[in-house]
């Protein structure tokens, strides 16, 4: 691709884009679980983390995009795809219902063989990419 003027603020925007949504704190999220009601009362703080599963990891060749498929225990949460190498990809979209998907945008020059999604509510899990398949 060669850079003009017309075509480089698009380019910048979707690189700003991926830089906003990969530099969000991924710090924990910690929700205290509350104590039964019994007698003796109390409970203890337990931090709990989501859960997360992945469906659905497909990388376009042709294309060099990720298609992923989740969902969280936590519908509040953000989903973060990250290469094997660390390099965040970008956002999971939240479909509402605690349900994630979509093309994580940002090109790939290569298979990954892996990708880690990262929740914000301290939930994580690796998942192994597919080539897309019709």
């Amino acid at each position: 691709m060669k850079l003009s003027r017309s075509n480089l603020a698009p380019l910048l925007t979707s690189l700003m884009t991926l830089v906003v949504a990969c530099s969000v704190n991924l710090t924990p999220n910690l929700a205290v679980a509350s104590g039964g009601g019994g007698s003796g009362g109390g409970g203890g703080g337990v931090p709990q983390v989501d859960s997360i599963k992945v469906s659905k990891c497909y990388y376009d060749a042709p294309t060099g995009q990720m298609l992923i498929k989740a969902s969280s225990s936590d519908p509040t949460a953000h989903l973060y795809a990250y290469r094997p190498d660390g390099t965040c990809q970008g956002e999971v979209q939240n479909g509402g219902g605690s349900r994630y998907g979509g093309t994580v945008m940002g090109y790939i020059p290569y298979d990954p063989g892996t990708m880690t999604l990262k929740s914000s509510s301290g939930g994580s899990i690796t998942a192994p990419a597919t080539p897309f398949q019709i």
